[in-house]
């Protein structure tokens, strides 16, 4: 038989070795860093009607787009990203990471859809209230709610190309020149009355080796963003190479409804974007593109 003293022993070394082997599976949480607005500029979600401009101005519909996106500060780090989409769809899906290879904005995280017609973006992604979610190394975003309510979309810009003081066609732009890209006043934006964001317009310029070679600056991450007091933005000479064809947009976008939660801007856009392909004079390097 046992004493008590051997039962009491095997008891205090049954405990203490218990208590080491749950001692070293417990995790330790990652210590924040910073705070969640150190990770994320802004998000939000995004209406955009894409038109196509041709040579001659003219325009072609190309259907509407939904975007919800999340802004990653310069160091900043988000995971486990989603948005929970309004009735009737009442689905929850994931935002996925996005890198950006332009030294002109930032990396987000992503989701888009396109539709054919606007009935039909309307069908597949509500004008109701979108719920956010994710995650930072400075805490977390809880279903941080942006709203479409009493929206609608501007008219679409039209893109003007101007060297020298003089209107130019769009493919015989001087790559050795200034260019000044220019658009119908934008009447319909406004200042923000929440003094948080104003109406804004975007220019962005693609090269066929760099997605947005040339960008207008998004807000919170660029101080000389266009808002919609913009009546022109000029590329410098020497930015383009000769004889090559470049992809670009013009965007008005208006800002129904903004916000500040978890200490960061938040809010819902109507936008329209021109798109256009463009071409500088000059003979061609075929090994630009490589």
């Amino acid at each position: 038989m046992r004493s008590h003293f051997q039962i009491l022993l095997l008891c205090c070394l049954t405990l203490y070795f218990s208590g080491c082997s749950q001692t070293d599976n417990v995790e330790t949480p990652a210590p924040r860093i910073g705070t969640v607005g150190d990770h994320v500029t802004f998000y939000g979600a995004g209406k955009v009607a894409r038109y196509q401009q041709h040579l001659d101005s003219s325009l072609e519909y190309l259907g509407p787009l939904f975007f919800a996106e999340i802004f990653i500060a310069k160091g900043g780090s988000v995971t486990d990203a989603s948005v929970k989409f309004p009735p009737p769809v009442n689905e929850r899906r994931q935002l996925e990471y996005r890198y950006s290879e332009s030294d002109e904005i930032g990396d987000v995280m992503y989701l888009s859809g396109k539709a054919e017609t606007d009935d039909e973006l309307e069908l597949n992604f509500p004008s109701g209230a979108f719920e956010f979610t994710f995650s930072t190394l400075g805490g977390n975003v809880i279903d941080s709610v942006v709203s479409f309510e009493g929206g609608a979309f501007p008219t679409q810009p039209v893109i003007i190309f101007e060297q020298d003081d003089r209107p130019i066609p769009f493919d015989e732009v001087d790559s050795t020149r200034d260019l000044v890209i220019t658009w119908p006043p934008f009447t319909e934006g406004r200042a923000d009355p929440n003094g948080i964001l104003d109406d804004l317009i975007f220019v962005a310029i693609d090269s066929c080796k760099v997605e947005d070679m040339v960008h207008s600056g998004r807000p919170f991450e660029k101080d000389d963003h266009l808002t919609y007091r913009a009546e022109r933005y000029v590329v410098r000479a020497g930015t383009f190479e000769g004889g090559q064809t470049y992809s670009m947009y013009v965007e008005h976008a208006l800002l129904p409804n903004t916000q500040r939660d978890y200490g960061m801007p938040a809010f819902a856009t109507f936008a329209a974007s021109t798109y256009m392909d463009f071409r500088t004079v000059g003979e061609t390097n075929p090994s630009y593109c490589n």
